[in-house]
């Protein structure tokens, strides 16, 4: 995994297990619908017959696992970057948040801090090698 990567579509990637959550339960809900279908008694949809409506589920339900396991690889890797910010000093931790979570320009963040460009932009490349060393290092552990 690359931490800078990750860093650099945190909000894109906690975005998308939003929209992918609401996708899952459409998914439950067209499951459940399909289900309802086959057991109240009422005429079925044209097309859904006992097997077709076994089959429909079974598509649909391998859709949401596969969506469930995007979800826990994905939050999986935020909760790795979140973890390794952690590590850095205070300072840089904050340097990083405003950079990467709050999604602040080097030059809001070198006058918010009251330092130079390049060295708010040093900052940022130090941290980020230092997190992933730490996380090549405990990878192979």
């Amino acid at each position: 995994m690359k931490v800078q990567e990750v860093l650099e579509n945190y909000n894109s990637l906690k975005a998308s297990i939003t929209i992918v959550e609401g996708e899952i339960q459409e998914l439950e809900n067209e499951v459940l619908d399909a289900k309802s279908a086959n057991l109240d008694g009422m005429p079925k949809p044209k097309g859904f017959v006992g097997s077709n409506i076994e089959s429909y589920i079974a598509e649909k339900q391998e859709k949401i696992d596969k969506k469930k396991r995007y979800i826990e690889r994905t939050k999986t890797k935020i909760k790795i970057v979140e973890d390794l910010v952690k590590t850095l000093k205070k300072y840089n931790q904050d340097i990083i948040e405003m950079k990467y979570y709050q999604m602040m320009s080097i030059e809001e963040i070198a006058t918010k801090k009251d330092r130079m460009y390049g060295s708010i932009q040093k900052t940022i490349d130090r941290s980020i090698k230092i997190m992933q060393r730490e996380y090549n290092k405990n990878k192979m552990s």
